[in-house]
């Protein structure tokens, strides 16, 4: 082989196994990037470690990619898409980034486990936090708000199964100061079948960011069934929240696909059978949702949750109901952003 062919295959090779991690990571968008955008966030252990800024502050470098509306009339309303367990997803893109770019909404999709080197979590949550994922929208939030292309006032979250729990868990003022040191702010937050089995609040009520939840709920979903969201939903107006919950008739998990599937998962882990039960983040008590009788001790309540999770759960896409709930997220976003009709 010739001497200048083995050096460019050589380079071609050194090239294909640079890291994701060695691109250039940005602290601003001052520049305006669109596509992949490498950054940083952190790593909380648990979300106790992340509300009191007890995690390593050691910068663990992520990444997102922005897409932004054809037309940009001025600075325009965003989004920050969580995924959920299987990691990010191709609907992500081809159903949410194509609803929130017609609106003339940007959208940025958070990727929390390619950079971390994880596939996806379903059969093992322990390999990540959601801590994690919760400080990873965080940081996107604050990323977005330096991009003069953005309104730094109208920037939302939406996000999937554990990144619906992102949503939730954005309500609290308490999750938000764990990453934010000024007032940036989520000003809308949507929850597609998040877990409910535990909510992160606080008793007495806790300080809210003032950003209203809308939770798209799967009727059939036996992952993360709806009742509990009911509940939580309850608990949470009770406490000032502005809650809009939509429910979708004979929608399973991950309704919202785009590719027609349904799948039993044998291996997935649900906290379905487990009763419900409130982690106040700031105090660091534990309470049954339904009375808020206190348990004794974390300890108690870990006990209670190694019985109950349970694996086996399905998940599969129903086309009729993920377009009424394209429609519902326009007109919830619409309200919440102050964005004109269609």
């Amino acid at each position: 082989m010739p001497l200048v062919a083995l050096m460019v295959g050589m380079l071609v090779l050194a090239l294909m196994s640079v890291p994701a991690s060695a691109q250039q990571i940005v602290n601003d968008l001052s520049a305006k990037p669109t596509g992949r955008i490498d950054f940083t966030s952190v790593t909380p252990k648990n979300k106790w470690e992340l509300v009191h800024r007890k995690y390593d502050k050691t910068p663990t470098p992520i990444w997102g990619t922005l897409y932004l509306p054809e037309k940009l009339d001025g600075r325009v309303p965003a989004m920050v898409i969580s995924h959920g367990s299987a990691g990010p997803q191709q609907k992500d893109v081809d159903r949410w980034v194509r609803v929130f770019n017609q609106m003339g909404v940007a959208a940025f999709v958070v990727d929390s486990y390619g950079p971390r080197g994880i596939h996806n979590t379903m059969d093992n949550q322990a390999q990540l936090s959601p801590a994690a994922n919760d400080a990873d929208a965080l940081s996107a939030l604050k990323l977005l708000s330096t991009d003069p292309r953005i309104d730094p006032k109208r920037i939302g979250q939406i996000g999937f199964s554990r990144g619906g729990g992102v949503a939730m868990d954005m309500t609290l003022d308490a999750f938000r100061k764990g990453i934010i040191d000024d007032d940036t702010r989520f000003a809308a937050l949507i929850g597609f079948y998040p877990g409910c089995s535990q909510l992160w609040w606080e008793v007495p009520p806790p300080p809210l960011t003032g950003a209203p939840l809308m939770l798209a709920l799967g009727e059939k979903d036996d992952y993360t069934p709806a009742n509990l969201c009911l509940n939580a939903a309850d608990t949470m107006r009770r406490d000032g929240q502005a809650v809009e919950v939509h429910m979708y008739p004979g929608a399973y998990h991950d309704f919202d696909n785009t590719r027609p599937y349904f799948k039993y998962f044998p291996g997935a882990t649900t906290a379905r059978e487990c009763p419900q039960a409130i982690l106040d983040v700031q105090h660091g008590t534990y309470y049954h949702l339904q009375n808020r009788e206190p348990y004794a001790s974390f300890q108690a309540m870990e006990a209670d949750y190694r019985r109950c999770v349970v694996r086996g759960v399905s998940a599969g896409a129903n086309l009729e109901q993920a377009q009424r709930s394209e429609a519902d997220v326009s007109t919830f976003l619409r309200k919440a952003m102050g964005l004109p009709p269609p």
